[in-house]
């Protein structure tokens, strides 16, 4: 695919964290995104059981399962948009995160924030941007988005001693660093994870509707692992534009394991006894924590936590997603943590096994899962539960 963004724009935006393409979206292009939320009111945006109904003043949203729908999915396969956010990630994108925010008349604005959270499925990827579409002008009446240019401090992200990245927690830019991008109707924001941004209130009478998608490079996926879409997501997508969706599936993820490796003249695989004299990767039944309710579930980490616990006697204060496969009638999400050498020297109830003699074991993705966590093309960063989060996201 050729540039969509010269030297100069991907110079700004690495220096502010954002760039504005003007006017990037046609008309009919919105007009028609306008028909899919028509066709699809935005009620699956709260899972709080004392929120109003819509449309009373709030801030709902249009996700789940949404691109289902062909006036909704075109969008994500825009080829200007596609094009910036690949010139941008350097690498091949996957979406992370549909959303249409529809913030009504009267609804409240929001304080300063910025997305990289380590217990969400679109925002604890180490490398990933939001295209932002405006289909109203966010001008004073409707609620101005404001941007602080910089605030992104992309010093923060460093390596650590184990096989993931570590960032440090953001620090917030003062209220005078905030500013207005201007963006009308038809714009195109890119913004960086790391971005702290606000918007003010609805003050208008109409609708203040956008679209807020998020991509993650290929080669950084989620550290909790990827929202799951259905295969009728990525069948409303052309076949080129199937390959922005990471993973599908129309069944679910019921059970989560955990690569566990050390290195002992190599590196060393843990596995449980199943009771029927088979080993298997360590993990069991997976279910949604909801410490955090949010739509974008996927997050396993809480379960496989308390399975270690109880089977291999740990405590690990991070996981990070490794991938989704095939087990019984469902899925199983895979997450990996390596062990140093700093705890107490105790025997496991299991067995070490060297990798290159992992073979034979119950679903036959085993040493994939393991292979694909010693992949040091694969950059990743530390997941953790809704329930670490809720103290601090950046403590472990």
């Amino acid at each position: 695919m050729s540039m969509i963004l010269s030297k100069a724009q991907l110079d700004d935006y690495r220096r502010d964290g954002y760039l504005v393409l003007r006017g990037a979206i046609a008309e009919a292009d919105i007009r028609r995104l306008e028909q899919g939320v028509a066709n699809n009111p935005p009620l699956d945006g709260t899972l709080d059981p004392n929120a109003p109904a819509y449309p009373a003043p709030g801030r709902y949203t249009l996700a789940t399962q949404a691109l289902r729908d062909p006036d909704l999915a075109f969008i994500v396969e825009h080829p200007t948009i596609v094009g910036a956010v690949t010139d941008v990630l350097e690498d091949q994108p996957r979406l992370t995160a549909y959303v249409i925010y529809d913030r009504t008349p009267a609804g409240q604005g929001l304080p300063a924030h910025h997305d990289y959270k380590r217990w969400r499925p679109v925002g604890s990827s180490m490398h990933w941007l939001f295209t932002i579409v405006p289909f109203c002008n966010f001008d004073a009446d409707a609620g101005i988005l404001y941007v602080a240019p910089g605030s992104h401090l992309l010093e923060r992200v460093h390596g650590g001693a184990g096989p993931c990245l570590e960032v440090d927690p953001a620090v917030r830019p003062a209220d005078g660093d905030f500013i207005d991008p201007g963006l009308e109707r038809g714009d195109l924001l890119l913004m960086n994870m790391h971005l702290w941004h606000k918007a003010d209130a609805n003050k208008s009478s109409h609708h203040r509707v956008g679209l807020f998608n998020k991509y993650a490079a290929a080669n950084a996926p989620p550290a909790t692992g990827y929202y799951l879409y259905e295969d009728a997501v990525y069948h409303a997508l052309s076949e080129k534009g199937r390959d922005l969706i990471a993973v599908h599936s129309d069944k679910t993820i019921t059970t989560t394991r955990a690569v566990l490796v050390r290195y002992r003249n190599g590196p060393e695989l843990y596995l449980c006894e199943t009771g029927a004299g088979r080993w298997q990767l360590p993990g069991g039944p997976a279910w949604d924590e909801r410490a955090i309710p949010d739509w974008d579930l996927g997050n396993m980490i809480a379960p496989l936590q308390q399975h270690l616990r109880e089977q291999v006697l740990i405590e690990t204060p991070w996981l990070s997603y490794i991938g989704d496969y095939e087990e019984d009638e469902g899925l199983c999400r895979v997450y990996g943590y390596t062990l140093n050498d700093n705890g107490f020297p105790v025997a496991y109830p299991g067995e070490w096994v060297q990798l290159d003699a992992v073979d034979n074991l119950q679903y036959g993705w085993e040493r994939d899962a393991a292979e694909r966590w010693l992949d040091p093309a694969i950059v990743r960063g530390k997941g953790l539960s809704q329930a670490q989060s809720r103290i601090d996201q950046f403590a472990y």
